[in-house]
């Protein structure tokens, strides 16, 4: 079941409240491990800062709730409205009716009353934009078992580029000290997942997948890139990658940071689901 639900004007809605709203939309549907959520954020963006607190809080309580109910396999996508609706063939869609209930004619729709908050572009209305700032950005990472967190990466990376992303994925040669490396996704699972979950987040995107084979990947080596996006916990690896850089003759990178990766606000974003509690788990399931 792929279930659909458009959320407008965030604000600074709780993640106690949003857990509470997917709990009273979802609650009656019945959703199994192969279920999809799409959450559509209607809100235009202008600064990273939004978008990133709007992606933690979001999947952080859809996440909530799903695990609340056993669900952790479940899929979860937040997306910023680029595309038609009818493109995700939805089998559900949840719309808010103070705005969008009279512009839909989905067969199963439903029409919802969202809690009231402010608007997410409130903050930082003073600083200026950098969507699209960098014409060619790069990330790098495993993307294994891709879950919350690396979509959060993912987003702001296409949010700030404009035209070309690179996204380093690390070869299988430098996973072997790996947790439960016997579960890691191939590396064509790991580089195709990544490709569809950018193309659904921005289709006028040109995504280029590199392998990382060593450790700045393309990063040390491509004089076109402008922005390096990393998580804050790997901050470290970009100041490396911008040494590697200057000692080649090439221009330092801008780090972009985005805040990391799901969980709750007060615990930094810390991820929910990281891809070694997955391959712990399906190890589990194999044993049981």
């Amino acid at each position: 079941m792929k279930v659909g639900i458009l959320l407008h004007e965030l604000g600074n809605l709780e993640t106690g409240s949003l857990v509470n709203l997917f709990s009273q939309l979802l609650g009656d549907l019945e959703l199994d491990s192969k279920s999809q959520l799409k959450i559509i954020l209607t809100d235009t963006f202008r600064q990273s800062y939004n978008l990133d607190t709007a992606l933690g809080r979001l999947y952080s309580s859809s996440r909530d709730y799903l695990l609340s109910k056993d669900l952790y396999r479940i899929s979860i996508d937040v997306l910023i409205q680029q595309f038609s609706i009818n493109d995700l063939q939805l089998d559900w869609l949840f719309v808010p009716e103070e705005t969008y209930g009279s512009k839909f004619t989905h067969k199963n729709l439903r029409v919802f009353q969202q809690p009231n908050s402010s608007s997410c572009n409130n903050t930082l209305t003073n600083s200026s934009s950098d969507f699209e700032k960098y014409k060619v950005s790069a990330l790098g990472g495993t993307f294994d078992h891709i879950h919350d967190g690396h979509k959060i990466l993912l987003s702001m990376a296409a949010f700030v580029t404009s035209s070309r992303l690179i996204v380093g994925v690390t070869d299988q040669d430098l996973l072997v000290n790996k947790k439960y490396k016997e579960f890691l996704e191939t590396v064509d699972q790991r580089c195709n997942n990544v490709k569809k979950f950018l193309t659904l987040f921005k289709p006028t995107l040109r995504v280029d997948i590199v392998l990382i084979k060593d450790v700045c990947g393309p990063t040390g080596t491509v004089p076109e890139i402008e922005a390096l996006v990393v998580s804050r916990e790997t901050v470290q690896g970009g100041k490396l990658v911008n040494k590697t850089r200057v000692e080649k003759g090439l221009s330092e990178l801008n780090i972009s940071i985005v805040n990391v990766l799901g969980g709750k606000e007060e615990d930094g974003w810390k991820e929910k689901l990281s891809s070694t509690e997955l391959r712990k788990r399906d190890m589990e399931m194999g044993q049981n």
